[in-house]
């Protein structure tokens, strides 16, 4: 007979420690942050507490490193990645609407909730913390037409590292 193992569940929202930062907007977040084994890995999230989400999105941001990695310092490593995340802006709001800054950069992630009420698609962006339909982004981009782009998808995760760093070390890689 094959043991089969027991299903096992992670809520980052539930079980993670609060962490609070301040971007450079003089906007307060609140995340919780957790590391949990996944796999031959050990996985380090951060999810922003939305309590009333007024049209906002929670941050997520992930790190992926060796099992036996040591955890205060992927956790170390995933307080600056939030602090990098949360202070940059690919949008303003322009005449109610959302425009790409000046930069001409977007980046987030792709939501597939399937809950979006104002689009024929299924699937919306989140940028900035603000949920973007696919008609909404091609509004954006519309002022563009006839420019080049470059589309790159990627996971969540930073390449995976080794974190086997002193537990005194104040030395972040770069």
């Amino acid at each position: 007979m094959i043991d089969i193992p027991e299903t096992i569940t992670h809520s980052t929202l539930n079980e993670g420690y609060d962490f609070f930062i301040t971007d450079q907007w003089g906007v307060k977040r609140h995340f919780k942050i957790s590391s949990f084994p996944v796999g031959t890995s050990l996985q380090t999230e951060a999810i922003e507490v939305v309590d009333n989400k007024n049209g906002r999105e929670p941050y997520i941001f992930n790190i992926l490193s060796d099992f036996d990695s040591d955890k205060e310092y992927a956790e170390l490593m995933m307080r600056e990645k939030i602090k990098r995340g949360v202070n940059v802006r690919y949008m303003e709001l322009s005449d109610g609407k959302w425009e790409i800054r000046d930069e001409l950069e977007l980046a987030g992630r792709i939501d597939f909730s399937g809950d979006i009420e104002a689009s024929t698609f299924d699937n919306a962006f989140v940028i900035d913390g603000q949920k973007i339909t696919v008609e909404e982004l091609m509004r954006m981009v519309g002022p563009y037409g006839g420019w080049n782009f470059h589309l790159k998808l990627n996971d969540d995760f930073d390449p995976p590292v080794m974190m086997k760093q002193v537990k005194d070390s104040n030395q972040l890689p770069s």
